[in-house]
């Protein structure tokens, strides 16, 4: 017995139809409470669906409690039967929550050009209100506060939004930083971050980095640490494998950061 090809027009989003696929193997008995489910390429390929979508389903699939993950091992069912009631929850969450590997695209967009702009037009205090956000948002990963790292994960990317001068910049990435207080993000984002501890540490290196470059006025610079910052983030959600995760060979080293 094999997943069904994705029938979008069923569904608002595609990772609603992988869950609900999901959620009806369960029901089915073929994945009992404890079982193991097939690996995200078998299920991507059988579906004919990305591994965003798929990786997003999961998430949704966890947070109401139908299956769990296991580092380095794979995903598991925890629930012995989806019933209407947790079937309904996790499709809620999909489609009311924005697709985290979207608002990454659409946020390193913005915040390139953002930065480029901010550092021909920021003033001492602004520099400073980034600094002092990234204080905030160090002092909370170094402490494992991942919760409270995300929340000043926010206040730090507003602050660049804010030295552009800019109020549309500002108003658009407020709204995309938004979303990434939705349940679906803040989920994928702490399962990560809790898998492996030096994961937080690569985080805070690069943000260090970004903080850096800005504050020096080093435009190439910049540019190139926030387009590591996302494609990271990105291959962190997304890239990783099934029996464990795989950091690019190129961002694999942890270093201590230094407050600019």
């Amino acid at each position: 017995m094999t997943f069904e090809k994705l029938i979008q027009a069923r569904y608002k989003k595609k990772s609603s139809f992988i869950a609900d696929q999901i959620l009806r193997m369960i029901n089915s008995g073929l994945y009992k409470a404890g079982s193991r489910l097939p690996s995200e390429r078998t299920i991507t390929e059988q579906m004919g669906v990305s591994r965003p979508s798929l990786r997003e389903a999961i998430s949704a699939l966890q947070i109401v409690g139908i299956l769990e993950s296991r580092p380095g091992d794979g995903t598991y069912v925890s629930a012995p039967v989806a019933t209407e009631d947790l079937m309904r929850r996790a499709v809620t969450v999909l489609e009311e929550c924005d697709s985290p590997f979207e608002n990454m695209q659409a946020r390193k967009a913005l915040e390139i050009g953002a930065a480029r702009l901010a550092i021909e037009v920021a003033t001492d205090a602004d520099l400073n209100a980034l600094k002092e956000a990234w204080d905030q948002k160090c002092t909370r990963g170094r402490a494992g506060d991942v919760e409270g790292y995300l929340r000043y994960g926010k206040e730090f990317h507003i602050a660049i939004a804010r030295a552009t001068k800019n109020r549309i910049i500002e108003a658009i990435m407020e709204k995309l930083l938004d979303m990434t207080i939705q349940p679906l993000w803040i989920n994928m984002r702490r399962d990560y971050f809790l898998k492996d501890s030096s994961r937080m540490d690569l985080m805070l290196h690069i943000h260090d980095r970004i903080t850096r470059a800005i504050v020096g006025r080093d435009k190439e610079r910049a540019i190139r640490e926030l387009e590591t910052h996302y494609d990271l983030q990105i291959e962190q959600i997304y890239g990783q494998n099934d029996e464990g995760s795989q950091e690019p060979a190129n961002n694999r080293q942890t270093t201590t950061t230094d407050h600019p």
